[in-house]
This record gives structure tokens, C-alpha cells and sequence, in this order.
């Protein structure tokens, strides 16, 4: 497959022999190490009756996607793919974590979701590990009148990270899907959303912390497809060091999706003089009858008297600093799920991120 044409957004910050495992875009890896999983309650225990994690043959809508990244994934990954399905009616008492730790390497993963209707369930990915390189895949359909949460949290070592995912929403389900990144040297994800049935409801919120030469690029598309629909994008990137974040966010509203309704903002924190952040949000409305549509994007540094105000209540400079950050990062993480899930989430913040920012 040619290389992507690098005016196209999703290609101009992270082009494709970047991320590419071995910067030959025509290549593929002789070995490639098999992914460990593991699908539990967030507190270890078992899980219930209607909830199964299982091989799959093939991954649903393969045949409607034919770009470079989940063309690559899937080539290195053959038939092995992992299915997590939650049957019909099920309400999970805690959020479901798959944790998911790369092999050595080269290291691919393909997952494929498939959520039940009226299903009420969470389900953090934890990603670790210490691959030279990891691929994620992931597809899925979320079923009518589910309400599902979905966070994916990046805690690799010094790898290269490349993530590609598809989700449908059916109709009138409630959709939340979350990304936390501070780990891998280079990311480059590209995260679909297509609300494809009447009703369909979406929140997407990322909380990025980059520090010394991270490269962080995130590309999320939103499809409106049917009437009546809502999404909202909300993306915080701190950066610190030498580091860069990259967002860009396509909200497409298809002709015929009256009733629409879809937003998108980017905030980016600043940490230092040689730190980087690009923010590209993007509209394309081909239906006249819509409740409303816009984008914004605001990027800043540590503010000055927030600063000075935490140091009179007996704050050093850098704790100061790291309550800020924390808090910036923390907006997008309480939407991402119940109290159970975004208290779990808040302490990876504080114990991992906030480590790494004292340090």
C-alpha cells in the first residue's frame, strides 16, 4: 500500500514511515510477538454470567476500511483476534479492565467490541509494557438503548504506539469513550466514531500528559449519520520538556442527519519555552436542518496568580505546578465515566502522571 498523502491531517504531523515499525513503509516485521490478556472486574474478581471474552475469526466492518494503518495492523496480526461481548440486558455491578501487556519487540493486538442492547457496562483498556513497537485494533458496535463508558489508557514504556479503532453507535445507546496517555515515545492514533442510529449519543474526552521528547498525535473523526444525534469532543494535552501534542477533530455531519447536534474544543497547557501543541479542529455540515455545530481550540501556560496563590497555602513551586497540571488533566478524566471509574482513573493521575511531573 502507497504512503498516505501527508496534506491530509490526519498524516501531515506523523507521517507514515514515522510510525512505521521499521521506517520502510513497505515492509513487514518477520516476527511479532503475541499480546498478553486478561479480562476481569476492576477489583480482580470474575467476571459475570453474560460477559465473555473469546477468540474471533474475523473483525466486523474489515470490509469498509482499506487505510494504511488498520491495513498494517491486520496484516501482522493474521487471525488472531480477541472478542469481548456483553449479551443483551447485562448490568456490570463495577467497570470491566482488560489488561493487555505487549510482548517484546514488534507487537500487534486486534480487539472487537460487541455490546448488547439495553447493556449497561464500563470497560477500561490498560495498555503496558516495554515493546519496541505496539499496534492496537479495535473495532465494534454498540447495540440500541446501551449505555457503555469506554476508556483506552496508554501506559507503554519506550515504544512507538500506533492505534486505530472503528466503533458504531446504534440508536439511542449512550456512548462515552475515553483516551489517557502518558506512555510510549511516539503515539499516532486515529479514532473513529459513527453514530449510525437515530438518537445516538457521544462524549469523547482525552487527558494527554507529554514530557521530554514525547510525540503524542490524536486524529478523531465523528460521523453523524442519522437524525437526531449528539456528540461532544473535549481534548486536554499537557506538555512539558521538548515534547508535542498533536489533535486534530473532523465532525461530519452527513446530508440527511437533521437534528444534529455536535461540538468540539481542544486545550492545550503548556509547560515549557521548547514544548509543542497543534490543534486543528475541523467542520463538514452537508445537512441544513441542525441544532448546532462548532469547534474552538485555546492553548496557554501555567497561570501566574493560580500559582502564587497555592504557594501562600504553603505550596513549593513544583507541587504547585503539579496541582495545576493534575487539574487541567482531571477535567476531561471525570467525564469519562461513573465515580468508580474516574476515581481508579484519578489515581493512575496522581500516582503515575504527577510522579513524572515532580520528577
Amino acid at each position: 500500500m502507497p504512503s498516505p498523502d501527508r496534506a491530509q491531517h490526519l498524516w501531515r504531523y506523523t507521517p507514515w514511515h514515522r510510525i512505521h515499525p521499521s521506517g520502510v513503509p513497505s515492509e513487514l516485521p518477520d516476527v511479532v510477538s503475541p499480546a498478553l490478556v486478561n479480562l476481569t472486574y476492576l477489583d480482580g474478581s470474575e467476571l459475570p454470567d453474560g460477559v465473555k471474552l473469546s477468540m474471533a475469526t474475523e473483525l466486523s466492518g474489515s470490509k469498509h476500511e482499506d487505510d494504511v494503518a488498520s491495513t498494517f495492523i491486520r496484516a501482522i496480526c493474521g487471525d488472531e483476534t480477541i472478542k469481548i461481548t456483553v449479551e443483551d440486558g447485562i448490568n456490570c455491578e463495577q467497570p470491566l479492565l482488560l489488561s493487555v501487556e505487549s510482548g517484546e519487540g514488534i507487537c500487534g493486538l486486534q480487539v472487537e467490541l460487541n455490546i448488547g442492547c439495553r447493556v449497561e457496562c464500563e470497560l477500561i483498556t490498560m495498555i503496558e509494557g516495554a515493546s519496541d513497537w505496539f499496534g492496537l485494533l479495535r473495532t465494534g458496535t454498540i447495540s440500541e438503548g446501551a449505555i457503555f463508558n469506554d476508556t483506552v489508557v496508554n501506559r507503554l514504556g519506550s515504544s512507538q504506539f500506533l492505534r486505530w479503532e472503528r466503533i458504531d453507535l446504534s440508536q439511542y445507546c449512550e456512548v462515552r469513550i475515553g483516551t489517557v496517555g502518558s506512555g510510549a515515545t511516539r503515539t499516532k492514533a486515529d479514532l473513529r466514531y459513527l453514530l449510525s442510529g437515530r438518537g445516538g449519543n457521544l462524549k469523547v474526552n482525552g487527558s494527554i500528559f507529554s514530557a521530554g521528547g514525547q510525540h503524542n498525535d490524536h486524529h478523531v473523526e465523528i460521523l453523524h449519520e442519522a437524525p437526531d444525534t449528539f456528540s461532544r469532543l473535549n481534548w486536554h494535552s499537557s506538555c512539558g520538556g521538548k515534547s508535542r501534542t498533536i489533535g486534530t477533530g473532523m465532525l461530519r455531519i452527513a446530508n440527511g442527519a437533521k437534528g444534529s447536534d455536535s461540538a468540539q474544543v481542544f486545550n492545550n497547557l503548556l509547560l515549557s519555552r521548547e514544548a509543542e501543541a497543534d490543534s486543528i479542529p475541523e467542520l463538514e455540515v452537508l445537512e441544513n436542518e441542525v441544532v448546532g455545530c462548532g469547534h474552538g481550540t485555546a492553548s496557554g501556560t501555567v497561570d501566574d496568580e493560580q500559582m502564587f496563590y497555592l504557594k501562600t497555602r504553603g505550596f513549593s513551586d513544583i507541587g504547585a505546578k503539579g496541582i495545576l497540571i493534575a487539574a487541567f488533566l482531571n477535567t476531561p478524566l471525570k467525564e469519562m465515566g461513573s465515580n468508580t471509574m474516574h476515581s481508579w482513573l484519578n489515581r493512575l493521575l496522581f500516582e503515575d502522571l504527577f510522579s513524572e511531573i515532580i520528577e
